[in-house]
């Protein structure tokens, strides 16, 4: 049935008042910070199916009729100050497309793209409609301005109007921007989800316009669901038009997948939702289950990880020196152990999460590059890397150790004072790096050898420096165990049982089950809180909870770190723990009380980061753990036998006034019960790092 327009305003009036009324009453106090009402189609759908289509079928219509409606329901209500907008959200699977698929059949109807916005222009005013006073008179009309990139003047002084009636040859017109109606205008450049490519496509790119108050809302980086209208422009040539156009997209509405923790909305029964859940005893465990629950055990790692969704408290001392908040958790393992899973579910539940890769294909890499702008007259501007887009969020980089050697220079200041300085092709700047980092990495060799013969800084292809900037390094090996490998097997094979086929949710047959679900709160059948509710906690959390440690609760981890100290390791040079451990023992424990929306850190909360920390070093190092080792990538026995024939290089040079020789050295080092081959190896490092030297050939040796 076909939907006259004069009948929209009335329809839109009606669905309004059914649906949205108490979102019309929200929106009369939230306004001027939230200017839109978001409608959902399928809402449109149950109300009126001919109606829903009438939107994707004359968008343009329908959305002036809606805005009409919205504004004179706002003015029933005494706001008529408010200029608010109707926006449609949740459009049909038939709708959606992605760059490659828009076609010149897409014109003029509603449809929806899943992209990601790769450039973002600065906010500009538009002209709306022109003001403009004809030169010779005096007289001034208004002239509604369709094109963005193209001012339109009057073509004549209308005598109708009360004008002089000269043409636009005949005569000036001059545009009064101050009595002109301008809109807030910027151009975003949307790409392609790399994930949705076949291999070797490069991903293809529409430039879209945000007007009013979208305009502003997206930064570099943001995936998003854009819902708008495509529109065509002429290709000049010679500086002539061609019959080739550029398709280009007024975005009507947006969806954030990655939104920003302050932008998060929480209603009052979310609030109340969120503050039960925080009272039960087993809030910890249940958030802990609801960490990747497709992937099966791996408890005391995902406990870890959701700490590190609440993060400590970022704070400044009196001095000035910023005191980091945010928890950094490395994942070493084997391949085909769920480290890449776990980063991915952990950048799509966190508030402003990102996941890149050590090999990131982008200029700009994991930190910062200048590059080159065509969009702006091929001038240098920066290209921010991953980090810093994830600023106030979490980062999480698969394949850490393959970064490049640009990335790795300016890792150790991004993850400690959490900013990159950027020095490149005239650009002066520091960028903030303020996110949680989850770094997941592989043994250079395949699989990791067993910790006790080979240390595993000696198997990752990443400096000890760098490694000992995590708060929390877990190593992940792939170990045979039957009844272990059989409840895999099962988990594994149930979530296949109970998954829907992609292509059913594509041709939109069946309805995405990890998008139904995140909608769901706590999935009682599953015990586990699902992925929208665990956000707007993580985001509450974040925002109203700053806890402070107890008396009892410092007092507990300082006797841990007092007691680990006091029985060292097993070198003279041994450190058990570092001072740097405290800071991040301190950070798990306020993440603890977050956990529980408490302002106070208890002993409990201590006790918590205390047991993980006790975890993660004895799998990684056992009993004796060594920060020495962890620092400088040598076990304590490799270390004394440096410090031995360094002893015995400078004890015979002293002794003779002339180089060493090395059968001289090696038959000293024999006496010690070093053997030959190791003691040749360990010179040969020595030489390497510069603390040895040949200066007459293989067989003579100098100290530096």
């Amino acid at each position: 049935m076909t939907i006259q327009e004069f009948d929209l305003p009335a329809r839109w009036r009606t669905l309004l008042l059914e649906n949205y009324s108490e979102a019309i009453h929200n929106l009369e106090v939230t306004w001027p910070d939230v200017q839109s009402l978001q409608v959902s189609y399928r809402d449109i759908e149950s109300f009126d199916p001919d109606f829903a289509l009438s939107i994707i079928e004359e968008p343009e219509n329908n959305t002036q009729a809606a805005n009409q409606a919205l504004g004179l329901l706002l003015s029933e209500l005494g706001a008529s100050r408010i200029v608010a907008f109707v926006r449609i959200i949740e459009l049909p699977p038939d709708s959606h497309r992605t760059v490659r698929q828009l076609r010149s059949e897409d014109l003029g109807s509603m449809i929806s793209v899943d992209a990601i916005a790769t450039k973002i222009g600065k906010v500009l005013p538009r002209t709306y409609e022109g003001v403009f006073v004809c030169a010779a008179c005096g007289h001034s009309c208004r002239v509604n301005q369709p094109n963005e990139q193209e001012l339109v003047e009057p073509i004549e002084c209308f005598e109708i109007d009360g004008g002089c009636g000269r043409k636009k040859n005949q005569t000036k017109f001059v545009q009064r921007v101050e009595e002109s109606i301008l809109i807030d205008t910027q151009f975003i450049e949307l790409q392609e989800p790399p994930e949705n490519l076949r291999g070797g496509v490069q991903p293809e790119r529409i430039l879209c316009i945000a007007e009013h108050d979208i305009a502003g809302k997206l930064n570099p980086g943001d995936r998003v669901t854009a819902n708008g209208m495509l529109f065509v422009r002429s290709q000049r040539k010679s500086g002539k038009d061609t019959p080739i156009f550029d398709i280009f997209m007024r975005i009507h509405s947006i969806q954030r997948e990655n939104i920003p923790l302050e932008e998060i909305q929480i209603s009052e029964d979310e609030e109340r939702e969120i503050k039960e859940l925080a009272r039960r005893d087993d809030i910890h465990d249940l958030l802990t289950k609801s960490i990747a629950p497709s992937i099966f055990g791996m408890t005391r790692q995902k406990e870890s990880l959701m700490l590190q969704l609440f993060g400590g408290v970022a704070s400044k001392a009196k001095d000035g020196t910023r005191l980091r908040g945010d928890i950094h958790i490395l994942l070493m393992g084997d391949p085909g152990v769920a480290k890449s899973q776990l980063l991915s579910y952990m950048s799509q539940i966190s508030p402003r999460g990102r996941f890149t890769s050590g090999m990131s294909a982008s200029a700009a890499g994991l930190t910062a590059a200048a590059v080159q702008d065509s969009a702006a007259d091929g001038r240098w501007t920066l290209e921010a890397g991953a980090l810093a887009l994830a600023d106030l969020g979490l980062a999480a980089i698969d394949e850490f150790d393959k970064m490049n050697e640009n990335d790795r220079s300016s890792m150790h200041e991004a993850m400690e004072q959490q900013r990159i300085s950027v020095s490149k092709a005239g650009i002066n700047a520091t960028l903030s790096t303020r996110c949680a980092i989850l770094a997941a990495a592989n043994p250079k060799a395949g699989r990791f050898q067993s910790v006790s013969e080979v240390p595993f800084t000696q198997q990752i292809n990443l400096k000890p420096a760098l490694i000992s900037r995590f708060d929390v390094i877990w190593l992940l090996t792939d170990q045979p165990a039957a009844d272990h490998d059989s409840q895999i097997a099962n988990h594994i094979m149930s979530n296949r049982a109970e998954s829907t086929p992609e292509i059913l949710i594509e041709q939109g047959s069946e309805v995405d089950p990890s998008k139904s679900a995140r909608h769901e709160g706590i999935d009682d059948s599953k015990g586990i809180v699902n992925q929208e509710l665990i956000m707007k906690y993580v985001a509450y959390a974040k925002r109203t909870i700053h806890p402070r440690l107890t008396d009892e609760a410092r007092e507990a981890l300082r006797e841990f770190y007092v007691e680990t100290r006091r029985k060292g390791g097993e070198s003279h040079d041994s450190i058990a723990i570092s001072a740097r451990a405290i800071e991040g023992l301190y950070r798990l424990a306020q993440a603890s009380a977050r956990v529980r929306l408490s302002n106070t850190a208890s002993i409990e909360d201590a006790e918590r980061s205390v047991r993980l920390t006790k975890l993660w070093r004895h799998e990684l190092m056992g009993e004796n753990f060594d920060e020495t080792t962890l620092h400088s990538g040598k076990k304590p026995t490799t270390r004394n036998r440096e410090r031995t024939l360094l002893e015995i290089v400078r004890r015979i040079f002293h002794e003779t006034g002339t180089t060493v020789n090395l059968a001289d050295v090696l038959t000293e080092a024999g006496r010690l019960d070093i053997n030959r081959d190791t003691a040749e190896d360990i010179i040969e490092a020595l030489c390497r790092d510069g603390r040895l030297m040949r200066p007459g050939g293989y067989d003579t040796l100098q100290p530096v």
